[in-house]
């Protein structure tokens, strides 16, 4: 697991004279202006991309605040962000804006502020899955498409990738093939980024990357001081464990088992095994419907226990995505997929 974003602020007053001067005098505005009067409507600072070979990494000088958004992975990564380091790889939040921080001051040639300065606004946390091969991975995709319901609602697709309330503040999700993907960058007359080799790529076929993002509107009520890297791990765990699900279930007598075992009583159960024929016949919406409020979470709430995900119970039947999922590994060196290759 990584970090694979991260975009934070600090106001005006955290910044030193000399650091101030350099980053209002840094970057593009836009402006606005009346084509009748040449009136200056209002004007913006632009994102300016900081010009280095391997890392992306932007600047924003704003109306109040300094904003530094990017990939921490690959500055401390070399421009590698698969997997990230050191404080990447470690869900060090305070670690990744040190090191950003750093990197936008040497290159811009002042010194910023250390992390107890910055506000977060935004963190991506990335775990890589290997499956069995490319074709193993669009079979996940394709199901993931699929998956509706609850806090779900696919919001986008493109080409490899699917997104889910990709416009939240709060949460957001992304699922997409990796080997592709790199494939596409390097592709590009414009890369000048980390230089993959074929090997790398080739196994790379095999990944499937899931993303949460966390926004501005979760560190609203998350002090990101106290966020831990367990916190992260939970969040990201509760986020697409609750879409996969959380146990192989195999035939119709499995999910009556486990269904039994997971409701208090044998008229709960009954009436939870009643909503997934429901939903078997009708679908999600429609299932939903012929029930009350009260009476569709608690039924829920049971199936879940027993190990259904919301990619099963969107559609109504088991997804063959699980078992690949449950017998999948998450990576986090090259070394160690290259040679499961």
């Amino acid at each position: 697991m990584l970090l694979d974003w991260v975009t934070v602020r600090t106001p005006y007053e955290n910044l030193n004279p000399e650091a101030l001067a350099i980053v209002m005098a840094y970057g593009d505005r836009v402006q606005r202006i009346n084509a009748q009067t040449g009136e200056l409507r209002w004007e913006s600072a632009a994102w300016d991309s900081i010009r280095s070979d391997t890392h992306a990494i932007s600047v924003k000088a704003g109306g109040s605040e300094l904003w530094i958004q990017g990939s921490p992975a690959r500055i401390i990564a070399q421009g590698d962000a698969v997997f990230g380091a050191g404080a990447s790889q470690a869900l060090d939040i305070a670690g990744c804006i040190n090191r950003m921080a750093s990197f936008v001051g040497q290159m811009l040639n002042c010194q910023l502020p250390t992390a107890n300065s910055w506000k977060l606004s935004r963190v991506d946390v990335t775990e890589n899955l290997l499956l069995e091969d490319q074709a193993a991975v669009r079979v996940a995709l394709s199901t993931l498409r699929n998956c509706e319901g609850g806090r779900y609602r696919v919001s986008q697709q493109a080409g490899d990738t699917v997104y889910w309330s990709h416009r939240s503040k709060m949460r957001s999700g992304k699922a997409y093939a990796k080997g592709p993907h790199l494939t596409y960058m390097m592709k590009k007359p414009t890369y000048e980024g980390y230089p993959y080799t074929q090997e790398q790529i080739t196994a790379a076929d095999r990944l499937l990357r899931l993303e949460l993002k966390l926004g501005r509107e979760w560190f609203s009520r998350h002090d990101w001081q106290t966020v831990t890297p367990a916190t992260l791990r939970n969040e990201w765990n509760e986020y697409f464990g609750r879409m996969i699900g959380a146990a192989e279930v195999k035939t119709h007598d499995d999910i009556k088992t486990r269904v039994m075992a997971a409701a208090e009583t044998e008229g709960q159960a009954r009436a939870a095994l009643g909503l997934w024929a429901l939903i078997k016949s009708e679908g999600w919406e429609a299932a939903r419907e012929l029930q009350s409020r009260p009476t569709w979470y608690r039924n829920l709430k049971i199936l879940r226990a027993a190990g259904l995900g919301d990619a099963d119970l969107s559609t109504g039947q088991v997804v063959p995505l699980r078992r690949k999922v449950l017998e999948c590994q998450a990576v986090t060196h090259w070394a160690e997929l290259v040679r499961t290759a």
